[in-house]
């Protein structure tokens, strides 16, 4: 086995300079990078535009071992299209596995600029994220990771993403370049196994927009939002991530697509229109087919009840309306191409009751143990509950009551016979609204 260790705390250069001049490893070497950090960063340059400026020779692969955010393979592309391929490993001595990562430009980007690619084995709890690019005054830049919650509602999502991270960079192109990438991973236990709950086959590429501060899928054409998992054991991968220029964003992992990070949204919000609920969000990804809206009642199980599909909406603002929101509240969330096997979420969303009695009356005539009652309401089969209090805050009768009809609906309650005097009435219905009203009998 020969090794080269690349062990230093200054930026280094590997330079090739001609097409015909490139790296080549034969027979499984390594290059181990080392010592990076944000301020010196390590560089293994290769100074060649060609996508075989990196050759591997032999039936053995090759290995080129970050595992540092700040390890870079600093490729000097240009203006260059091809399949950029770098032959990383996740480490040395005896439990390695080879996870090389293709970058193929389709589209090339203007200007004289480069990629940039490292990847690390982050612990089991994903630590640490991204930290990303040095920003002004030392604050964060580019790239910086800064939650891991789930579209499906938990707060660290950590159990259903691989303990790995990608750090894929373009600088100094004044458009990036449009690409499609291939993700090797690795699928032994260190890294998909537990705590992991995650299914290695569901597995697909999430990238961090750091302007939006979200987790959002990147689409990949026929192949689904996420790209495909191919390979056998030991050499698996998830192929075909596309991503255009815009967004081409540093900082990437792999979800399990089930409890996948939040798909991006400008925003998205609900409101009550009367006794519906009016439901509107704005998407920056253009890519989407259709969003499928599902709604909840304790915000674990959903159900669908419609789909909106974004054919012709120039715009990428969209609009639901909900005829029949639960009484109490409800919790909303959308499915992005729930068509195919690979939907990515939304965060939820609660909407809370509709219902809203616009009035309602409560009076007895003198001397009469008759109690009268009024309900003004924009919904039909709303419950009840009436009950008649004494002073001493004895509960002394109470009975249930539905609204049958939208619009007035008119109660005759017939209380037991009571000492006269004065008496408390409330009336609290299935959201939560209470109306209190003092009579005499």
């Amino acid at each position: 086995m020969r090794i080269i260790f690349i062990s230093i705390f200054l930026t280094f250069f590997f330079s090739l300079r001609a097409q015909n001049n490139a790296l080549v490893l034969k027979d499984n070497p390594y290059i181990v990078l080392n010592g990076g950090t944000v301020a010196t960063p390590v560089y293994l340059v290769v100074d060649q535009a060609h996508a075989n400026g990196i050759v591997t020779l032999g039936t053995t692969g090759a290995n080129i071992i970050s595992e540092n955010e700040y390890n870079y393979v600093k490729w000097m592309v240009g203006t260059s299209t091809g399949a950029f391929n770098v032959p990383f490993t996740t480490g040395v001595g005896g439990t390695e596995q080879q996870i090389p990562l293709v970058m193929q430009v389709t589209t090339a980007g203007t200007g004289s600029g480069d990629l940039l690619f490292s990847t690390y084995e982050s612990d089991d709890n994903n630590l640490p994220w991204p930290k990303g690019t040095t920003g002004v005054s030392g604050t964060p830049g580019a790239g910086y990771v800064t939650h891991f919650q789930s579209s499906t509602g938990i707060v660290n999502n950590k159990d259903w993403v691989v303990d790995r991270f990608w750090i894929l960079d373009a600088e100094n192109y004044t458009a990036k370049p449009a690409v499609k990438i291939d993700f090797g991973f690795n699928d032994d236990n260190t890294e998909t196994g537990a705590p992991n709950t995650l299914s290695v086959a569901n597995l697909g590429a999430q990238r961090f927009n750091s302007v939006l501060n979200l987790w959002e899928a990147s689409h990949s054409g026929s192949n689904g939002i996420w790209g495909t998992v191919t390979g056998g054991a030991g050499a698996k991968k998830v192929q075909n991530v596309n991503s255009t220029g815009p967004n081409f964003h540093r900082a990437w992992t792999l979800t399990d697509y089930s409890h996948p990070l939040p798909i991006e949204l400008e925003y998205f919000e609900g409101e009550c229109n009367n006794a519906t609920v009016k439901l509107s969000w704005s998407a920056s990804d253009f890519s989407v087919n259709s969003y499928m809206v599902q709604k909840s009642v304790d915000g674990n199980s959903f159900s669908n009840i419609g789909t909106t599909t974004t054919a012709n909406n120039g715009n990428n603002e969209y609009q639901f309306i909900d005829n029949n929101p639960y009484l109490e509240r409800t919790y909303y969330r959308l499915v992005a191409d729930a068509a195919t096997d690979s939907e990515s979420f939304s965060d939820l969303i609660v909407v809370n009751s509709c219902n809203k009695n616009s009035s309602v009356s409560i009076f007895s005539p003198t001397s009469s143990n008759n109690i009268h009652i009024e309900i003004t309401t924009e919904r039909t089969n709303t419950t009840n509950r009436f009950m008649m209090v004494d002073l001493s805050g004895k509960i002394i009768f109470q009975q249930e009551l539905t609204t049958t009809n939208k619009g007035i609906n008119q109660f005759l309650i017939n209380v037991p016979q009571v000492a006269a005097g004065i008496y408390n009435t409330i009336l609290i219905n299935s959201n939560g609204e209470k109306t209190v009203a003092k009579i005499v009998l």
